[in-house]
């Protein structure tokens, strides 16, 4: 048994067999990947990692698995998922998730999911007497109930995530009230589900997340530097400087020096990131603004390829040069509706129902969510016009 020091969460134990999956090149790596990206332009300490979030993940889910009384066996299997669960991302995770579908369907899961199976990760797992496939299954949200600790609305990646980005940012707006949040959880089979008790538990934890989407995760500034990394690594892929399988193994320092090494527009966008030299904001939309466009625009989020051709547009309306012009469509914090059940004189509700506050935060996100365009100073004017009109009329 060995114990690692946390600065969120204390010591945390890990056995022999797991430090031997923890110490795996794949899970190394993330030592190397910021869990934040670009947002320490905005707080310079968040250059957490995503190795550091995956051992927080991985004694979260323990102590939730424990708490709702799974065997040991299982216990293992989920702490180990949630190690894993964050494995696939690659540098600037978000940013070459976007690119790579600019190219090709592709997520971090796809990759969680190929690297648990068949890697240095895979023989590890064999040799503590695991099955990859069934920990592929929980650490993607597959195998239900156990993947709701790891993958879920309420759940261990998002309960340690809020803390330790709180913690490293110094934004005060991550607690979880994690003790009393465990005293209050069950499962069956239908996954987690909260005792009546607990609601002002997640209630508060709901509402952090909420507030840390303007404050940390959609910050402007990160949001700007993300999407000049985005272009810079389409560029890099349409002139064959590296694959996308080749993106998603590479570390933050190794993606930064291999678009360098290549050149061209791509190194032109990182010599700007990196002076901080960043797009100012020509135009923000809101949900209410777009109107009837609104969900046209909102499907750009998962069409790359037609996001880039509609900024293609706007820069050639505009007359300027590929990459003077961005376009930024975010996902909203609430996609879906939150399906945590909740326990109330032993009937099953919808966590969404029961609770007021939480169903107001599903329409209460739109204050804070907006299209982005973004261009230099010089052009911001010009931008401005040129955009609203192409956008309100798509």
């Amino acid at each position: 048994m060995k114990i690692i020091r946390d600065p969120i969460h204390g010591n945390l134990t890990i056995s022999e067999e797991e430090l031997r999956v923890l110490d795996a090149p794949e899970m190394q790596r993330l030592r190397r990947v910021r869990q934040l990206g670009f947002v320490y332009f905005v707080y310079p300490s968040a250059t957490h990692s995503r190795f550091e979030h995956s051992l927080g993940a991985f004694h979260v889910a323990g102590k939730i698995a424990t708490a709702v009384g799974l065997e040991k066996k299982e216990i293992e299997k989920v702490k180990l998922a949630a190690l894993l669960h964050d494995v696939g991302h690659g540098p600037y995770s978000h940013s070459s998730e976007i690119a790579s579908n600019f190219f090709k369907k592709t997520t971090h899961e796809i990759y969680t999911n190929k690297i648990i199976r068949k890697s240095a990760v895979s023989d590890a797992l064999e040799e503590a007497d695991h099955n990859p496939d069934e920990i592929a299954k929980i650490a993607t949200g597959r195998k239900r109930p156990n993947s709701d600790i790891v993958s879920g609305d309420i759940d261990a990646d998002r309960m340690d995530y809020l803390m330790r980005d709180s913690y490293y940012t110094g934004a005060a707006y991550g607690i979880v009230d994690l003790d009393h949040l465990l005293l209050k959880l069950m499962m069956n089979k239908k996954g987690l589900i909260i005792e009546s008790g607990g609601l002002s538990a997640v209630e508060s934890m709901l509402i952090a997340r909420y507030l840390m989407y303007p404050a940390v995760y959609s910050h402007k500034t990160s949001r700007i530097a993300d999407a000049m990394f985005t272009n810079a690594l389409i560029e890099c892929i349409q002139e064959k400087a590296f694959t996308i399988d080749e993106l998603f193994a590479m570390d933050d320092a190794e993606v930064f020096q291999n678009i360098r090494s290549h050149g061209g527009e791509g190194e032109n966008l990182l010599d700007s990131i990196e002076r901080r030299d960043l797009h100012k904001t020509a135009l923000n939309l809101s949900k209410e603004e777009l109107g009837e466009n609104f969900e046209k625009v909102m499907s750009l989020k998962s069409d790359i390829r037609s996001l880039k051709k509609l900024e293609a547009e706007i820069t050639e309306e505009c007359g300027l040069e590929r990459n003077t012009v961005l376009l930024e469509v975010p996902h909203p914090q609430y996609k879906k509706e939150v399906k945590t059940l909740i326990s109330d004189s032993g009937k099953l509700k919808k966590l969404e129902k029961f609770s007021p506050l939480v169903k107001a935060l599903h329409e209460a996100q739109w204050k804070y969510w907006n299209v982005g365009v973004y261009t230099s100073s010089e052009n911001i004017k010009k931008v401005s016009k040129t955009a609203k009109t192409i956008l309100l009329e798509i």
